[in-house]
């Protein structure tokens, strides 16, 4: 049995969007799948990590697909070496420059629905050539980028194969457009196209309860697969002996909306009242206007910033955290957003200090999976006193691992997509 699976992030692309697939990819063939990847050979990646093409299962077929990218035409235009490519946030600032201000304001709302769109016509063709060879039991695309979800569309109306389509985030409703200003005609355009895709695909697979509640769609149609973590990535790290500080470390990309100034405000009151070797390491790239906020309010030199790792180096440096900070965006509609890299800090089994909704589906896995606690964006006293309780543990040396995540294990959420791919 075979899947065509349709995806712009694949290795060596970075970073958490990756993560789903990779592996998946990597468990269907203990299910009697052979799964086929169309992706892109040269797309505009938010970081690149290498090492990650290490851990592409040996049964996939990978085929690649040039590409023009929006990157490229972004940087050759820019006459700023300031401006950088807007990744996980569309918001301008003033100090931007014009052209940042222009090109910003053509992508949200000529662009429909995301800059990622110019790779779907070598994509379409590579998938139809596939297709024609046969075999194939069903195709699956995966969003964001959503526009990978028309080429499904468009497959779907010429050969007789299930498509599914999979929602690893919102797509009209995706939390950082809801922070921006678009043109009527263009929301109205996107939601067009959702509606299309949702209504004509054979199954929607979603990675959390309000991606779903925000599709118009029928509940027999639409089956909730999170994000999980691979056990196989944890097994042989060994965690180091005590360090000489508490290390509360955050990883991956931080926009602008997800300033954890929360987070530093408590950190300078515990800092105030004695509490001096708790550091707070930022892996990854932080937006400058995050950076700036954070730094302007770092009295007492608490925060560092470090350069993207390797996914491999990621996880060694999770597992021997003292805490992991999770920041759910600030904005409107965030109840349902459930960052990717929440299911790998569950793999570490280190404490975890969320900071967003408290009444959220992210809250709630902390919650279910006793691993860490919610606190609103306003509550630095809270998160004080939450990060000295955890604190004191580790200075007597009694810190728990979190050991009941076992719900999110990917050899278990596959069986679910495979129970997907089988479905009349």
């Amino acid at each position: 049995m075979k899947v065509l699976i349709i995806t712009y992030y694949w290795p060596p692309c970075g970073g958490v969007g990756v993560q789903r697939w990779l592996r998946f990819v990597r468990y269907l063939p203990d299910f009697g799948y052979t799964p086929t990847i169309i992706t892109t050979l040269n797309g505009d990646y938010p970081v690149k990590d290498s090492s990650l093409e290490l851990e592409v299962s040996q049964n996939a077929k990978v085929l690649r697909t040039k590409t023009p990218t929006f990157g490229n035409l972004y940087k050759f235009f820019s006459k700023s070496k300031n401006d950088k490519i807007p990744y996980g946030s569309l918001q301008t600032n003033p100090g931007d420059s014009l052209f940042k201000k222009v090109s910003t304001w053509v992508r949200l709302n000529l662009v429909i629905p995301d800059a990622r769109i110019i790779w779907n016509v070598s994509a379409y063709k590579a998938a139809k050539k596939e297709l024609k060879k046969g075999g194939y039991d069903a195709v699956i695309t995966t969003g964001p980028p959503h526009s990978t979800h028309l080429i499904g569309l468009k497959l779907h109306k010429q050969f007789n194969l299930k498509w599914i389509a999979d929602f690893r985030d919102p797509w009209t409703e995706m939390g950082y457009l809801q922070s921006v200003k678009r043109l009527k005609i263009t929301k109205k355009i996107d939601r067009f196209f959702e509606n299309k895709v949702v209504q004509d695909c054979d199954q929607i697979i979603a990675a959390a309860h309000k991606i779903i509640s925000d599709l118009n769609c029928s509940a027999d149609k639409v089956h909730l697969i999170p994000n999980g973590f691979d056990p196989k990535d944890f097994a042989n790290i060994l965690k180091n002996r005590k360090s000489d500080e508490f290390g509360l470390n955050y990883f991956g990309s931080l926009p602008q909306e997800s300033t954890p100034i929360a987070v530093l405000q408590a950190l300078n009151i515990l800092y105030k009242d004695g509490i001096r070797d708790i550091k707070m390491n930022f892996w990854g790239n932080v937006s400058n206007v995050a950076k700036k906020q954070l730094l302007d309010l770092d009295e007492f030199k608490i925060i560092r910033f470090h350069q993207h790792v390797s996914h491999q180096e990621a996880i060694k440096l999770m597992v021997n955290s003292e805490m992991l900070l999770l920041m759910i965006n600030n904005v409107k509609n965030n109840e349902g957003i459930i960052t990717a890299k929440i299911f790998e800090y569950l793999g570490s089994g280190v404490k975890i200090l969320g900071v967003g909704p408290e009444k959220s589906e992210a809250a709630q896995i902390l919650k279910l999976t006793k691993s860490g606690t919610m606190f609103d964006y306003s509550k630095y006293d809270k998160i004080a006193k939450y990060i000295k309780s955890e604190y004191m543990l580790w200075k007597q040396g009694e810190q728990k691992i979190s050991t009941e995540a076992d719900m999110f294990n990917c050899a278990e959420l596959t069986k679910k997509l495979v129970n997907v791919i089988v479905k009349n």
